[in-house]
Parts: C-alpha cells; structure tokens; sequence
C-alpha cells in the first residue's frame, strides 16, 4: 500500500509514499538485474536531506534545554510507529533486522524525552518556593518500571552514535571551525579533540557490539537487491516529515536536532571511509555531537531519577545512607533486596555497575577488582545490590564496603 493512513484521532498525513523504482535506484548488470555491488558508495550521503537548512536559524541549545512544556504528543509517537510503510510491529516473528534497528533507534528517542520530561518536570514556582526545574522521579518510575526494554533501546541508540563517533575520528578530528569567534574557535576545537580521543572512545568498545552496521543489509546483498536499502532510507525521511507536525516548537527543536544527529550517525557507518569527511555538513556534525551529549546525560539521568525516587519512598524500606558504626557486621549478612522491589523498580544492578565503573574510572579499583565486582553485580550477588541500595549517594562508603566484601569472597 503506497498511502500512509494518519492514525485515527491525530492529525492529517494523507501524503503517499514515492513509488520505489529498484531500476532506477542503481546501476544493473547485462542481465538487467540490479547488481548490489554496482550501488553507488554514497547512496546514504543524502540520509538527512530531509532537513533543510535555507530558513534555519543558529539557536543556543544551553538556553532551551529540554523539559516538560506540557505539550501532548502521543498522536506523533504514534505516526513515528505505524506511520511507515516498513512494518514496525514488534510482535512480529518475521521482523527484519534492519526494522529491529529503527524501531529501537525511535524508542531510543521516546525514551530520551520522556526522561528529559521527568528530569525537568515542575517549573520554578514561589508560591512553591521552587527556584528552578525540579525532577518527578515518581514520572520516571510510572513510565519505565514494568518496560526496562525501553531503557535498554536508548543504551542502544548511544551504542550506534558512539559507533559513528569513533569510526568518522579521523575526519572530525580535522573538521574545520568557524564562528567568528577565535577564542571560541579554540576553545570548540579542543574540546571536539578530547571528545574524538580514542582512550576515551576506547573505554567504551566493550558494549559496541550490541550493534554491528557490517551485518545490515546483509541478506539483501546476498539475494542481490537493494529495496530494502532504499526503504529504509525512506522510512528514515518520512520521521523526518512526521516530526514536522510537531506543534510545539521547543520539542520540534529537540526531536530534530536528535534525529539529525542519528541521520549523522547511521549516514557514517553505512558509508566507506574516504567518503565520510568530505559527505559530513556542518548541521549534522552539531547533530551528531549534540545527540551523543543528549544521550549522555539520560543515561546518567536514569541513576539520578532511580536514587532520587527511592529516596522520596520510605514507606518502601529504602532510605538515604545512614552513618554506619565501626563495628558493623559484615554486609555480605545483610538480607537482600525485597522481591517485590526486584520486581516492580529499575534493578540495582544499574545502580551497582555504575558506581563500580565510576571508582574504577577514578583509579579506585584496580582492573581486577572492577572486574570481579561487576561480575558479581551482574550475578546480582546480594552483598552488592545492598550495598547499591543503602550507598548509592556515598561512593567512599560504597567503595570501602565493596572491597571488604570482595576480600571476604576469595
């Protein structure tokens, strides 16, 4: 079906979708059949030609962070969802990997504004005496408790920009600044080097296998064709035009800016090399570098929410750290975490494997010792999830007991 039916009760989007033509995609073979080899390299260089750039104005996104301005748009999740004439029905046994990709990429999204919406939820108010933006971690909970998976789509879509950040390096290493300002100049090419630096991007090549963009396409290649490349090009213009309903304009700004940025990235890794540094234009490499921040800050966000909220509930058994006499006994006696908690919030696991990774960043904990209480807060050992649970706000603390629990354990 080439028409797009706008969801019941939303708004009108009767546009058809463009008539896909393989023949006219890429070259074919004597036989006049399309030769998948025979795809021109910089069939993805147009991936964000859907933004246009002729009207745009420079906004400073340090003035217009993202918060809850009330605005109701579940009528766009739900184009952005059911809108595309590739199927995004997760149900579905036969779904491709290619649809699995984009639709996690777009809950990805959905989750990172939901998450900037809880951390910025109640405006300044002095009948209140609220002096700034302040977090509903009870939001955060309602929306995230009983669907960690959606928490898992946003570490993915950060897996996809960190992918694109370190294999275009080289190119935006040497990618020229220019604002006017010199000092800014400096100030913006140091700080773009140090984000580029490969120890740093190193330090996180442990989870870039959750996402192979080598395996994309893959079948397809094999069968020899490549609709399924252009559908998916397609799809990716159609959210473009889908957020262009968006009516307020603050979270048109955002949605915008990240699914450039995912643009940036998928554009990246699907082109060769020696193709990515001259193909980049300047909007999607503030794109891309402004959805890998945006990300960033949700993925830690969701600590900060989780603490928060556990600490707003003590009717649930889970207050802020106590000071602890010196002749405590032992942590690994300590009873673990309730069932229901296990069961009904975001799993201290999170919590342990970040304050674990924080210390050993710090150089807290040797390589063995990060090793070895990572592991044990992925066996959900309950020693550490205790020790997450009581100090989570007390890293001295958490350290100090964590490395007497993992002596006592060998």
């Amino acid at each position: 079906d080439g028409t797009s039916k706008a969801p019941p009760h939303a708004f009108s989007y009767t546009r058809p979708s463009d008539f896909v033509d393989t023949k006219l995609l890429a070259p074919q073979n004597e036989a006049g059949d399309v030769d998948p080899e025979m795809i021109p390299p910089t069939f993805w260089a147009d991936i964000c030609s859907s933004f246009s750039s002729s009207d745009g104005k420079i906004v400073d996104m340090s003035r217009n962070p993202d918060r809850n301005t009330g605005y109701d748009g579940r009528h766009i999740w739900e184009a952005l969802y059911e809108e595309n004439c590739v199927q995004m029905d997760m149900m579905r046994e036969d779904m491709c990997y290619e649809e699995k990709v984009l639709y996690r990429l777009i809950s990805g999204l959905h989750t990172s504004v939901t998450i900037g919406i809880a951390k910025n939820y109640y405006p300044p108010s002095k009948r209140k005496n609220r002096k700034d933006w302040e977090s509903n971690p009870q939001y955060f909970m309602d929306r995230f408790a009983n669907n960690p998976q959606h928490i898992r789509n946003l570490h993915f879509s950060y897996v996809v920009l960190l992918r694109a950040l370190a294999k275009a390096g080289p190119a935006l290493a040497r990618y020229p600044i220019h604002t006017g300002d010199t000092l800014d100049d400096q100030s913006a090419s140091t700080l773009f080097k140090r984000l580029l630096d490969s120890k740093i991007l190193n330090s996180c090549s442990d989870v870039f296998s959750a996402f192979d963009e080598n395996v994309m396409f893959d079948d397809e290649k094999r069968r020899g064709g490549n609709t399924l490349q252009t559908n998916f090009k397609g799809v990716f213009h159609n959210i473009t035009e889908v957020l262009d309903c968006v009516q307020c304009q603050q979270c048109k700004l955002h949605s915008k800016l990240t699914i450039m940025g995912y643009g940036a990235a998928l554009k990246i890794l699907f082109m060769p090399d020696h193709l990515i540094e001259g193909s980049l234009e300047r909007n999607e490499v503030v794109a891309l570098v402004n959805a890998v921040a945006k990300i960033s800050e949700h993925v830690k966000n969701i600590r900060e929410l989780t603490n928060l909220f556990w600490q707003q509930r003590p009717e649930l058994g889970i207050e802020p750290a106590k000071p602890q006499p010196a002749a405590s006994p032992p942590m690994e006696t300590a009873p673990p975490p309730p069932p229901r908690l296990m069961e009904e919030y975001v799993d201290l696991m999170d919590v342990a494997v970040g304050m674990i990774a924080s210390l050993g960043q710090e150089g807290l904990l040797s390589e063995e010792q990060e090793v070895a209480l990572v592991r044990m807060a992925l066996d959900k050992d309950p020693g550490i999830l205790v020790l997450a649970k009581h100090y989570h706000d007390d890293a001295k603390k958490f350290h100090a007991y964590s490395s007497s629990l993992l002596a006592a354990t060998r």
